[in-house]
């Protein structure tokens, strides 16, 4: 009787598995989102085909791509979807400057003080910089959210032009002038507005910001190859460079395959393998249009989140990348160095180099196209 009751139970375990089995390959099937995968010390590698990507159409997107972006082409692509890499360039561990895609890594900064409470998007710059305004009292008007999103208004001061940095020493910006504009009532960019927003997350933190995105983000998602040049000092902690503006010491220097890390976890809203790095509603924040559609700076009009670029709607009713999913977004360094988040898609496309692609608008044309291609091969309906 025991063998019969065993046999019994063992044949309804059996059972119940295979029905519990049924239902999760129907909701698997109904399009959920596949399970997330996180890289080790390596990515792990795919075929375009297990991911539900047409290699002959990848490759021809890529070869689009090789053949119509500038001198460096395709050779430091990644492409990475559903957290396998599908696609890798001969130079993907090319290890170079970043330019302008630094001023995402200070914006990361401002996401993981707001985490510990240190500040909020819209304090007031002043609440942390006394004397900011003593000088020009509309600069009391600025908040964090305007200087991490180029609408602050501010204006620091340009001194020691030389070849080596066109744009003058990066700390007299810390120096303030006459103001452009009141704070968020226009968009600039500028790069003197980003580093009074390092200026500040340095003091808060109280440590270079190197040494706090190098503990909180790098370390636990691998980051192994990069660097974070240092601009001078503020208060005598080190002030990294936070704008990557072109100077005797620039910002990031880091290698495409490397980029693509920070890329998933911006895919996965800040969170790691399980762990909560970067808080999910800031990231959902700096992937989103922050920037009014007036101001000097036009191609920024309606698709500027913080530091981040969006395809968020633009003044002419359209998209930047009509062929892109609407919540893409990247990091834009030098016109050459790009790291696509696309969750539509669930895919992190990194793109680097050291000659410019083409000019706003002509790049987002080159990339527009690309996208294009890309969505060929998914077999996917092209978004609207």
């Amino acid at each position: 009787m025991k063998n019969a009751a065993c046999e019994s139970l063992c044949l309804f375990a059996a059972a119940m598995a295979l029905v519990l089995g049924s239902i999760a390959g129907l909701v698997q099937a109904a399009g959920s989102q596949p399970a997330a995968v996180f890289p080790g010390e390596q990515w792990r590698e795919a075929s375009p085909e297990s991911q539900g990507v047409d290699s002959g159409k990848l490759k021809a997107a890529v070869a689009y791509m090789d053949s119509h972006f500038g001198s460096d082409g395709a050779k430091e692509l990644v492409i990475i979807r559903n957290g396998y890499l599908i696609w890798k360039g001969p130079d993907v561990d090319a290890y170079h400057h970043i330019w302008s895609a630094t001023k995402t890594f200070t914006s990361t900064l401002l996401g993981l003080l707001i985490a510990d409470g240190k500040c909020a998007l819209d304090d007031l710059a002043v609440a942390h910089l006394p004397g900011l305004d003593d000088g020009y009292p509309v600069y009391s008007k600025i908040r964090l959210r305007h200087l991490a999103s180029m609408s602050s208004g501010y204006k620091g001061e340009v001194v020691d032009v030389a070849a080596e940095q066109p744009w003058g020493d990066p700390m007299r910006y810390l120096n303030p002038t006459a103001p452009l504009f009141e704070a968020g009532t226009r968009v600039q960019y500028h790069d003197h507005q980003v580093f009074v927003l390092g200026q500040i997350l340095t003091r808060l933190a109280g440590e270079p910001m190197k040494a706090v995105f190098k503990r909180r983000i790098a370390d636990p998602i691998g980051l192994t190859h990069w660097d974070w040049g240092v601009s001078g000092e503020v208060d005598g902690i080190e002030l990294n460079n936070a704008a990557g503006t072109p100077s005797k010491v620039p910002g990031v220097r880091i290698t495409a395959r490397q980029m693509a890390r920070y890329g998933h976890l911006y895919l996965h809203r800040g969170n790691w393998n399980g762990t909560q790095l970067l808080p999910q509603s800031f990231v959902e924040a700096a992937a989103k249009n922050q920037v009014p559609a007036v101001g000097a700076s036009s191609f920024l009009h309606g698709r500027y989140g913080l530091y981040w670029w969006t395809n968020d709607v633009i003044p002419n009713g359209k998209r930047t990348w009509p062929a892109a999913p609407p919540k893409t977004y990247t990091a834009h360094g030098h016109s050459a160095n790009f790291c696509f988040v696309i969750p539509e898609w669930n895919m992190v496309v990194v793109r680097m180099g050291t000659s410019p692609i083409g000019r706003i608008p002509e790049g987002d044309g080159l990339w527009n196209a690309f996208f294009a291609k890309v969505a060929d091969a998914l077999s996917l309906p092209r978004p609207r």
